[in-house]
């Protein structure tokens, strides 16, 4: 009997085993939706009464092109705003702002929107000031403005 088991195991091995495969591909992706954020945005800008400009300055970071346009609440034409008291006083104030990567000023109320390229951090700063005199007579109190900044991307 062992040389049945011994042939036999002899044949099993003597044959070629030849395998079989089979292959299939599966595709991967991941879809990443456009953003555009805020950071690094002034709280407050407290004008100073002798006239001289204040500066305050924001980010903003996007992972595609974008296009960029400022306002004011209060805007006056050009690139003049107002600000007010409770009374409805006002005071002019001069505004400006300039992206400081390539130091283009952004248009301010009116004008097309300033395209920009994106998949970076672009900094900006604003510049405001007074720009009518403050008297010994003009009104205590306090005068505002809200400054508004729109990204569209």
């Amino acid at each position: 009997m062992k040389k049945i088991i011994f042939a036999l195991s002899a044949c099993i091995l003597s044959t070629p085993i030849f395998a079989a495969t089979v292959t299939s591909s599966i595709p991967m992706s991941v879809e990443i939706a456009k953003q555009c954020s805020f950071s690094n945005v002034a709280t407050e800008i407290i004008l100073k009464e002798d006239g001289s400009a204040t500066t305050a300055g924001y980010s903003v970071t996007c992972n595609t092109p974008y296009s960029i346009f400022t306002d004011n609440a209060k805007w006056n034409g050009g690139w003049n705003s107002y600000i007010s008291n409770a009374q409805g006083e006002q005071l002019k104030t001069g505004v400006s702002t300039t992206a400081l990567q390539d130091g283009v000023l952004l248009p301010i109320h009116a004008g097309s929107r300033l395209n920009r390229p994106g998949y970076s951090v672009d900094d900006y700063v604003i510049s405001f000031a007074v720009t009518d005199p403050i008297t010994p007579t003009t009104r205590a109190g306090v005068y505002t403005d809200t400054y508004l900044v729109d990204v569209e991307y």
